[in-house]
């Protein structure tokens, strides 16, 4: 009955516990942003290695993450090393993700750009550099050094120390309430209790020493790193200004509520010292309050070390992966940190206790442990797939340092399972009747404690490299070179070629065949319209060179900024037969500074989170059902937060799929204007827009002279707005004219499709 009381305490208070780590984590993780973990380039104005008639008048970059805007610097260097910039390096955004100085006219030479800042989320110094050139070609190449995976040496073994520290403390006082403590009351008299409590305690000191330790030599490698001093030297301003930074408050706060764990575990070694001296028995019943708000105060400590990790630096999706990191360590601490414990204090003292109490101390405790490490293995596992998805998106992905290291990481957690579903299905029945049986125990948790330990240092590795979408999409990692889409039109087969598809100067051709082949020599004309999706910066018909064998062709054709493009291509014919074309394609950034071309989606991560929400509840659920269910108090226990979280999950993902705002931006056109969405919009038009505007567009319908004023004539004034603004115009109508609203007649989808159509009305006048 003691043990039954002292669980149903120990779940009642737990769940509190929980509660206010988590509403910590979502107070401080909601002023972190999106980002991207080591804040590289993400694109330029003007773009690297650009060949530039005139001077500009500015250098602007973008990041892939927040900065931090007074450790940011960019400068501009001639051939000779000089630099020419006007040393007024100036800010952009909240958080800052752009930064940028003015130049004077510069004379025509080569230039090097060169940048350095610090990220706002994981605190990691990132420097790089590109060319470019004013009036003549760039002369000479930037011999750019390799990039270390790893900017910082101390880094991976001191966030592996802080794992160390920071898990075995908070799964060390779970195994302690939770287990060992509400169990050992009943042998030897209450001396059991005694000798666990002070093994325990040593490793409680030795945890909060290589906590306290391994976080203040990241604070001095964190400041030397940025001030690029040592750590001796880092002591004084560099480490006050380090202190000011996103990634210094983090810290403190980590500080804090470090003192508040060391105060808590001094005030129950002092009291549990008292009561031991006068009675030598621990009440396990006895409520104590000191123990609950060390848990509580170790699970905070989790929330800062959340935040300056990668989770806390991902693309639109900054929260959800913040969330699921700390679910991640809560599990970690859990299981891993329960193994440290069981391994190093329970084990080893239960080693002087007689066969027979060894044997029920451990087939009462070893049920309540894998209760526990399933829990904890569990949210391991299902918050690690979120985490893994988010770092490292796409497959190629994974042949860069981070991805390897996670597939090692992968591999070495096989044999963990292994040994604890050997604990679990054979070595846990026998603990009753074979003293053999914890002796086999004692090597496997040794065992796993060990891998696990391992684990934590390629975790501490992962950590501190930069995430592997990111190198992948500098490498090109499964990103197209180049663009090539085909259509057809008028029984004529339309290829169009961009290359290389980045930033600068591309080479666009056009390639006409019949169905057979056989290449289109009757045109007469080839233009295309090059139009950028995502701001609107006006379009105007190129025309192509021809080059032969059906084959039109356009050299240095400038494309300037990172983003989605759409290329249209009209081909008119002798034959009176003309053809179209259209296509969407996405531009990257020249000079491997595509360090965000790789990212998440949005929607698909909050669906994964939904999941994982779901799929802890699914666990809390099956442990709660064989121990009663609703039925019996402590199934309930686990049933009700079970039910919770599979609701949550369930309804996040039911919003995502039906109920979430799709954000329209600029309202970029969702359709390319092919031949299947004009000939839509055509029976749009024809049904709706005829009757004033006329089968031409011009304005002289049917309805027209009995209209005041007279309806506009589309082919002159489409193109003065853009498709963001042909949408609202009608959607809503205009006031003041005849213009009706036609929401009602038709959908969104048809109106895209009419605008596709009426973007081709050209004036007669001008054909």
């Amino acid at each position: 009955m003691t043990s039954l009381t002292t669980g149903r305490a120990f779940r009642k208070r737990l769940l509190p516990l929980i509660g206010l780590a988590a509403a910590v984590f979502f107070l401080l993780a909601s002023p972190q942003g999106d980002a991207a973990a080591h804040a590289n380039l993400s694109r330029a104005e003007p773009a690297p290695n650009s060949e530039l008639p005139d001077s500009p008048e500015r250098i602007v970059l973008w990041f892939s993450e927040g900065i931090e805007p007074d450790l940011a610097d960019i400068r501009v260097l001639n051939a000779q090393g000089d630099s020419v910039d006007n040393d007024d390096v100036s800010t952009q955004g909240n958080p800052v993700e752009s930064v940028f100085v003015s130049l004077p006219t510069l004379e025509n030479g080569t230039y090097t750009v060169s940048w350095a800042n610090v990220s706002t989320v994981d605190g990691h110094r990132v420097r790089g550099s590109f060319l470019f050139s004013v009036g003549e070609p760039i002369s000479g190449e930037l011999d750019l050094p390799a990039q270390s995976a790893i900017s910082n040496p101390q880094e991976p073994y001191l966030r592996w120390f802080v794992l160390l520290g920071a898990l075995s403390l908070a799964g060390g006082l779970v195994l302690e309430l939770a287990v060992w403590r509400p169990v050992s009351s009943g042998f030897s008299g209450g001396l059991l209790s005694a000798i666990l409590s002070r093994r325990v305690g040593w490793l409680y000191l030795g945890g909060m020493i290589v906590l306290g330790v391994s976080s203040v030599g990241q604070l001095l490698s964190q400041s030397g790193s940025t001030f690029d001093v040592s750590w001796v030297g880092a002591i004084g301003d560099p480490l006050s200004d380090t202190l000011k930074t996103d990634w210094g408050h983090s810290w403190l706060w980590r500080a804090g509520f470090f003192v508040v764990l060391a105060v808590a575990l001094v005030v129950r070694y002092v009291r549990r010292s008292a009561v031991l001296e006068s009675s030598g028995v621990v009440d396990p019943v006895e409520r104590d309050y000191a123990a609950y708000t060390a848990l509580g105060a170790s699970l905070l400590v989790l929330v800062p070390i959340t935040l300056v990790s990668h989770a806390g630096a991902t693309p639109d999706l900054a929260f959800p992966a913040q969330l699921s990191d700390f679910f991640h360590l809560i599990g970690a601490a859990i299981w891993a940190g329960g193994l440290f414990h069981l391994a190093l204090a329970i084990l080893p003292v239960l080693r002087r206790v007689e066969s027979v109490d060894r044997r029920e101390f451990l087939t009462e405790a070893i049920p309540r442990f894998s209760v526990v490490a399933i829990i904890g293995a569990a949210v391991l596992a299902v918050s690690g797939v979120f985490s893994a998805w988010a770092q490292v998106t796409t497959i190629p992905s994974l042949g860069v340092p981070y991805g390897i290291t996670l597939i090692v990481k992968l591999a070495v957690i096989v044999p963990l399972l292994v040994l604890a579903l050997v604990n679990h299905r054979w070595i846990r029945g026998r603990l009753s009747r074979d003293d053999n049986a914890s002796r086999w125990l004692t090597r496997t948790v040794i065992g796993e404690t060990t891998i696990a330990i391992f684990v934590l240092l390629l975790a501490g590795l992962m950590t501190s490299m930069e995430p592997a979408r990111q190198v992948a999409a500098r490498e090109g990692r499964g990103l197209p070179d180049g663009f090539v889409d085909d259509t057809i039109s008028e029984n004529v087969a339309i290829v169009v070629a961009v290359e290389p598809a980045k930033t600068g100067r591309n080479q666009l051709r056009v390639t006409l065949t019949d169905r057979r082949g056989v290449p289109v020599t009757d045109a007469t004309d080839v233009r295309v319209r090059l139009s950028f999706l995502e701001q609107d910066l006006g379009e105007l018909p190129i025309p192509l060179e021809n080059a032969g064998d059906g084959v039109w062709i356009l050299d240095d054709a400038l494309i300037a900024l990172v983003g989605v493009w759409q290329v249209e291509a009209d081909v008119m014919r002798l034959s009176g037969f003309d053809a179209r074309a259209a296509f969407r394609f996405e531009v990257l950034a020249g000079a491997g500074s595509n360090s965000d071309a790789i990212q998440p989606d949005k929607n698909l991560g909050q669906v994964l989170l939904g999941a994982e929400i779901a799929l802890i509840g699914v666990v809390l659920l099956s442990v709660g059902v064989p121990l009663g269910g609703w039925y019996e108090r402590r199934g309930a226990l686990f049933m009700g937060p079970g039910t919770a979280a599979g609701a949550v999950g369930a309804g996040l993902i039911v919003w995502v799929q039906f109920f979430a705002p799709v954000s329209i931006g600029e309202q970029t056109n969702p359709f390319v204007p092919n031949d299947e969405s004009i000939s839509i919009g055509q029976m749009a038009y024809a049904a709706v827009c005829a009757s004033c505007h006329g089968d031409g567009g011009g304005g002289d319908g049917p309805s027209a002279e009995s209209l005041y004023p007279s309806p506009a004539s589309l082919p002159v004034h489409v193109p003065l707005h853009t498709q963001g603004e042909l949408f609202e115009i009608i959607r809503v109508g205009v006031v003041g004219t005849a213009m009706l609203p036609v929401s009602e007649a038709l959908s969104d989808d048809e109106t895209w499709h009419l605008i596709n159509y009426i973007r081709t009305l050209e004036d007669p006048e001008l054909r």
